[in-house]
């Protein structure tokens, strides 16, 4: 929906493509009852699209979760320009940390154990095992 937004003051044939597949889904799922239940701590989901917009722009999303349902998501067009898809990434992470440091500490202050691991980014840290030998990701103490 937020990409969406961004392209209301000159959408395309395909951004009404994407417009009506959303309307089709929320007009066949009306009736789905939003179930939530907390079993475990917070799991965190942090993914980026790469040079989705002009400029080198990229588009940033989050999702949390308690165990079933969304606690907290957002979506959001990154502010810097970036490279390469990776360097997308670490600029969503680092966008991002912010709220799950905030959600951390609120969570810890309810009284809730939050476990030490918290947010799952997996394309990162599979490029941070590849390259982990390697002397320049190395010596930046990653």
């Amino acid at each position: 929906m937020a990409f969406l937004c961004t392209r209301v003051q000159s959408p395309d044939m395909d951004n009404y493509k994407k417009l009506a597949r959303v309307m089709k889904y929320l007009w066949g799922t009306r009736d789905i009852t939003l179930t939530m239940e907390a079993n475990n701590g917070p799991k965190w989901w942090v993914d980026s699209s790469y040079t989705l917009y002009p400029y080198m722009r990229s588009h940033s999303g989050i999702f949390m979760t308690l165990g079933k349902g969304t606690a907290y998501s957002a979506s959001s067009k990154q502010k810097l320009n970036t490279k390469s898809s990776m360097e997308a990434e670490l600029v969503a992470i680092d966008d991002s940390m912010g709220q799950i440091l905030w959600s951390r500490h609120f969570l810890a202050a309810q009284g809730k154990h939050v476990p030490t691991t918290t947010t799952r980014i997996t394309r990162v840290q599979s490029y941070l095992q590849r390259t982990e030998r390697h002397p320049a990701v190395n010596g930046l103490g990653i």
